[in-house]
């Protein structure tokens, strides 16, 4: 059976293996043809000294579906997994000794295992079925006791070396640190510490008919003797310093990044250690890691565009697995659609899966959304009321909350800010924590230099305080809501410049529209950087120094702009549909967050950073104000449109509570008048529709929703920017039904 990309590539290294090698092929090939795979056979010759490399080129013309690979040298069994890994395409690898121990029929039985139980590593162990008990089998036996219990394992066969998995799992576990003889032995050690989950298959294993073993005779005693100072390395590898739990810190080690050392630790380096040394006594769960989410985020900010595809690919695969394994709510939802992990190697294939929206999250949140094997010590009730003031409830694990914090620090670093300058939060400091939190939070702030000014129900008669308090500290950074800073700049405009300067404005949970940081920026003397995110997932975009879109925190979030389940082109508004790569305890896959944004064209930015970019933010699905001839404005449109009239109206929200009709609550400015009011009411026509009925309502102020945001239109329309997108593809729909 023949395919242009194979399924599962078999890795075979081969040291002196000439006669084993045409049978080897013979029964692997016959082993896809049975089981209806499509494969390859991948052999490398590790510098053998008979024919073998010969042979592996006879093979590999005789048939397409054998590849070889060459060392000139020897260099070991796991140098040359390494070189077959590379030299091979399929998704899935399994690895095999060329000697015939192990049956290659056998590895159609690991395949399947892994498929039917959806784990990381699949080992077949050796059986002691017709096994022979010579020294050979006692030293094995000793040191797989020994593999165990220092690993915290319990494996039958610790070291077989038989496995089958996916081609990034079999690339991260070959990544390791250390100067082994034979690195080889730990291949499931690796495993076992990145965190993977294995199963074992009991396998036959008959004697070496053909060849010899480099551990015959007197080699054995030696083989041991090296066995065990490489035990000693991988203690230090994988229990005493273990390997980093987050995936892109490996990818990393696989694909290093050369830009310069993070800069916190180097400007502010003793009031850094103090903080992370105090960190865990002011949070109240995260911990000290995320100094090494930090340090990660800052090299992969540099990865090239196809890397951080590969990287977030990874992510992907790694998440689809979990929540088929671990999530019902998700196993479900892929079964009804047709789809197995393995459908979802990456982006592209995105489209195939479900949408989740909020009314999905509010149903299942107490049955089968969250993770069935999720530590509930290091998980996150996360509340909020939601832009419509509907209560809404998810969960965050302790990771995903970690690459948060290093997120948030990484994109604030971008405006000129660096941690331990002063700043200050435009911000409810405490709302809605309990006494604990709250003065955990009030540490926090005063160990890193940042300072909270309370804007929750801003009154005029408190801005002159408010003022002061800004001037006083002196901060680099100022973030905080954008009708915060709108509001403040526009007293500015009236009474004058603050005395001091900030270097950069960071504005947050509302859109940031032109014409509003056109007077934010005046009236500070500074940029504007626009931040966008949510309470399921904090900062999902950032403006960086350039000001040419927001960069998505690629490490932690796929971004896609939507228009009826197609991807929006460049210039184009449609729907933000997220899923968090990150949080395993609630996943969030393909999730309608119920925003509007301007896709962008892909490319590097001129700051130099490849992450994907999104355009404007238009805001909330909810809104979106409908015309009466068919047409709809996003709700950033009224500010731009009505900028002009701020003389006669102080404040005013659009409310659409039928179709073809608005509220139009308004707040009297200075110079309002009637005519004025008949001007505005025009100008709205224009763009909605003539026959739009209008009513009009003066009220003394403008409700903001509880945490201090307030909107500029309310739709209670039922709008939805996907009713037509289909939720499967064709191929899945065809192949689901036949």
């Amino acid at each position: 059976m023949t395919a242009a990309t194979p399924e599962i590539s078999v890795i075979v290294p081969c040291f002196n293996e000439e006669l084993n090698l045409p049978e080897l092929a013979r029964r692997v090939l016959g082993t896809f043809d049975h089981g209806e795979i499509a494969g390859e056979l991948v052999l490398v010759d590790d510098g053998s000294a008979d024919r073998t490399a010969e042979v592996i080129r006879e093979l590999a013309e005789q048939h397409p579906r054998i590849t070889g690979a060459y060392h000139g040298v020897n260099r070991g069994i796991s140098a040359a997994w390494g070189t077959g890994l590379e030299a091979s395409s399929g998704a899935f690898v399994a690895i095999i000794d060329a000697d015939l121990q192990y049956q290659p029929e056998d590895v159609l039985r690991l395949y399947r295992t892994l498929q039917e139980y959806q784990v990381d590593v699949v080992q077949g162990w050796r059986s002691p079925v017709g096994r022979e008990r010579g020294n050979r089998y006692w030293v094995s036996r000793a040191f797989n006791t020994l593999l165990n219990r220092t690993f915290g394992m319990d494996l039958e066969d610790n070291k077989s070396g038989f496995i089958c998995c996916s081609r990034e799992v079999f690339a991260d576990i070959l990544t390791y640190e250390g100067d082994y003889a034979y690195w080889q032995s730990f291949i499931m050690v690796a495993a076992h510490a990145k965190g993977y989950e294995y199963r074992e298959v009991e396998t036959l294993f008959e004697p070496r008919k053909a060849g010899t073993s480099f551990l015959d005779g007197a080699k054995t005693l030696q083989v041991s003797a090296e066995s065990l100072v490489d035990l000693a390395k991988a203690t230090l590898e994988y229990r005493v310093k273990a390997p980093p739990r987050d995936v892109a810190e490996r990818f990393l080690a696989r694909h290093p990044v050369d830009c310069d050392p993070a800069p916190s630790p180097r400007k502010h380096p003793l009031r850094w250690r103090t903080y992370m040394r105090t960190f865990e006594r002011t949070h109240w769960m995260i911990t000290r890691r995320v100094e090494q989410h930090y340090e990660t985020l800052h090299q992969t900010q540099w990865l090239p565009a196809d890397q951080m595809r590969e990287l977030q690919d990874e992510k992907l695969r790694r998440l689809v697995r979990h929540a088929w394994r671990n999530v019902p709510y998700y196993r479900q939802r892929l079964r009804e659609a047709g789809l197995r992990p393995e459908d979802i190697r990456g982006q592209a294939d995105l489209h195939k899966l479900p949408f989740l929206t909020k009314d999905d999250v509010r149903r299942h949140i107490y049955f089968d959304i969250r993770a069935e094997n999720i530590d509930h010590a290091e998980v996150l009730r996360i509340t909020t009321s939601g832009s419509t003031g509907r209560p809404f409830v998810c969960f965050a694990d302790r990771e995903q909350l970690e690459f948060r914090w290093a997120a948030t620090l990484r994109a604030q670093e971008w405006t000129g800010y660096v941690w331990g300058d002063p700043s200050v939060r435009l911000w409810h400091q405490t709302l809605g924590m309990s006494k604990s939190q709250a003065f955990k939070e009030r540490a926090d702030a005063r160990l890193s230099n940042r300072w909270f000014v309370p804007i929750f129900e801003m009154k005029e008669d408190g801005l002159d305080e408010m003022v002061r308090l800004i001037e006083e500290k002196e901060p680099v950074l100022i973030d905080g809501y954008a009708e915060a800073f709108d509001f403040l700049a526009r007293y500015l405009k009236k009474v004058g410049r603050m005395s001091h300067q900030p270097r950069a404005i960071m504005s947050s949970a509302q859109s940031l529209p032109d014409h509003s940081r056109a007077i934010i920026e005046d009236a500070f003397g500074c940029a504007a950087f626009d931040k966008y995110g949510s309470r399921e997932f904090s900062g999902i975009a950032y403006e960086c120094e350039a000001h040419a879109g927001h960069h998505v925190v690629s490490e932690g979030y796929l971004v896609e702009i939507l228009v009826d389940g197609r991807p929006a082109k460049p210039g184009e508004t449609g729907e933000v549909v997220v899923t968090d790569l990150n949080n395993y305890a609630m996943p969030f896959i393909r999730y309608r967050i119920g925003d509007l944004a301007v896709a962008m064209e892909e490319g590097v930015c001129a700051c130099g950073r490849a992450a994907p970019r999104i355009g404007e933010i238009h805001g909330r699905v909810q809104s979106i104000i409908q015309g009466t001839d068919g047409r709809y404005v996003p709700g950033t449109f009224f500010p731009h449109l009505l900028k002009d009239y701020d003389y006669a109206i102080e404040r005013f929200q659009i409310v659409q509570d039928e179709p073809g009709a608005i509220r139009f609550l308004v707040v009297k400015g200075g110079r309002f008048s009637q005519d004025a009011l008949e001007e505005v009411k025009a100008v709205i026509r224009r763009h909605l529709g003539d026959d739009l009925r209008i009513h009009t309502e003066f009220v003394q102020k403008v409700e903001m929703v509880r945490t201090g945001k307030r909107m500029a239109s309310v739709s209670k329309l039922a709008i939805d920017f996907q009713s037509g997108a289909p939720e499967r593809s064709e191929s899945v729909k065809t192949r689901a039904e036949g």
